[in-house]
């Protein structure tokens, strides 16, 4: 599903899964979207909260799948793409339900109207992304990150 740059030099495509709500799928997931930002070579440390910020954007369908036998297992679908030097995740869930929609820069989100395992979720997610959006369509919930793929002006770290 993923290639690298086209012979005239155009964007590398993104990637789109459709993964079981299960830890296992999640890996798989996990691994897909951190090799596209490879690919436009993130570092690791990026790669890695990436990797996380996937995960968390999973765990409640992930959980709710575990609770019980009964439980909605219809699969999630993860897509990825690059654009202009940041790397967009959405994560849609057909069994998500949002009591409220958020949007906007990580650190402004209010968590205190989100149910309980979107709250689990998103303290972790918004020291990882740039940008997060949590949204109910008419089938599901989708979780949409943003993320800068070169880190703001810092100072080298030490290894």
């Amino acid at each position: 599903m993923m290639s690298g740059p086209t012979a005239d030099g155009g964007p590398v495509p993104g990637l789109e899964l459709e993964v079981p709500p299960k830890p296992a799928f999640v890996r798989t997931a996990r691994h897909a979207v951190a090799a596209l930002a490879r690919l436009h070579e993130a570092p690791e440390d990026l790669v890695e909260d990436i990797k996380l910020a996937v995960s968390e954007a999973c765990n409640p369908a992930v959980a709710r799948t575990e609770a019980g036998p009964d439980s909605a297992t219809d699969p999630l679908t993860i897509v990825a793409a690059v654009n202009a030097g940041r790397i967009e995740i959405e994560v849609f869930d057909p069994n998500g339900k949002v009591a409220r929609e958020v949007t906007g820069a990580p650190a402004d989100i209010d968590t205190q109207d989100l149910p309980f395992d979107r709250v689990l979720a998103l303290p972790i997610v918004r020291g990882l992304v740039d940008e997060v959006a949590i949204t109910q369509e008419s089938g599901g919930a989708r979780m949409r990150m943003l993320v800068a793929l070169t880190p703001a002006t810092e100072s080298p770290a030490s290894s």
